[in-house]
């Protein structure tokens, strides 16, 4: 089963994104801040990791940066699912290293569509 780390400091948007991705098969892991989630990657190697920018401790485009630098894991798809709607923002995140890029709100639809464009389902 393939597995996903769901990074968010809303429990609420956690919950959302975990049934989806659960309805759609992967293995759920929860982080709720940016250091949480570059150790679940590590722990647990993903395929998938869908990400806030905003994260305690450290925020999503630096926990983006230390997944990328882990040398000795596979590496995972990085999505963000961010409420920063900032053009040079999505940009950076782009250019460092995600492979794609959300804005909240958003529903199942899309999380598929992205889903279905990386090549996970």
């Amino acid at each position: 089963m393939a597995k996903c780390v769901i990074a968010d400091d809303s429990r609420i948007i956690r919950m959302l994104l975990s049934k989806i991705m659960t309805n759609l098969g992967f293995e759920v892991i929860e982080a709720e801040d940016g250091e949480e989630v570059v150790e679940m990657v590590e722990l647990n190697e993903p395929s998938i990791v869908i990400m806030d920018w905003r994260l305690p401790v450290l925020d999503g485009i630096d926990a983006l940066y230390k997944i990328r630098s882990l040398k000795n894991i596979e590496q995972p798809k990085v999505m963000f699912c961010s409420s920063i709607i900032d053009v040079d923002k999505i940009r950076e995140a782009l250019d460092g290293g995600a492979d794609d890029y959300i804005m909240k709100p958003f529903d199942e639809e899309i999380i598929i569509s992205k889903l279905e464009i990386l090549g996970l389902i």
